[in-house]
């Protein structure tokens, strides 16, 4: 697996915002993103943001890989967690509830990014993505989340 997800990706390292389950979920809203290569094929993209009830932090391992159809798109698959914190208690969708206090998941996702850069010459990337999503601690157990990022690419 390691052979197949090695090559050179298109950027090292991007910041900028991420939209995290559009639906508004329990583990949606946005945050500040950063995606760092740390090997080849290999990401690590942390989110720390937050909705209307909670402050949430992200991260994800990810194996990115050039898609083939044109320079700077790659597919990626992730696995990851959520850790965060309820501002107070409250139902979410009129029937999942929650105490104030912390909460744990565990995420999976698959998704694209694109960086502008080989294309264009724009130290732009946008990314997006699904997947999975099962609360551990204080959280309902499965859903489906989505998210959409745009960074800023630093190198």
């Amino acid at each position: 697996m390691l052979t197949t997800f090695s090559y050179a990706q298109t950027y090292g390292s991007g910041i900028g915002v991420k939209a995290l389950s559009p639906g508004g979920g329990p583990f949606g809203g946005a945050g500040v993103n950063f995606k760092t290569f740390i090997g080849s094929g290999s990401a690590l993209d942390m989110t720390f943001g937050g909705g209307s009830h909670h402050l949430a932090g992200q991260l994800l391992y990810e194996w990115q890989q050039e898609t083939g159809w044109t320079g700077g798109l790659d597919w990626y698959v992730g696995l990851g967690g959520t850790l965060g914190a309820w501002s107070n208690d409250h139902y979410w969708n009129n029937n999942d509830y929650y105490d104030s206090g912390f909460f744990l998941g565990a995420d999976a996702v698959i998704g694209l990014d694109f960086n502008f850069g080989p294309n264009t010459g724009i130290p732009v990337g946008v990314s997006l993505e699904a997947g999975p999503s099962v609360g551990v601690i204080n959280s309902r157990g499965f859903g489906w989340n989505s998210a959409l990022a745009i960074r800023y690419i630093l190198n």
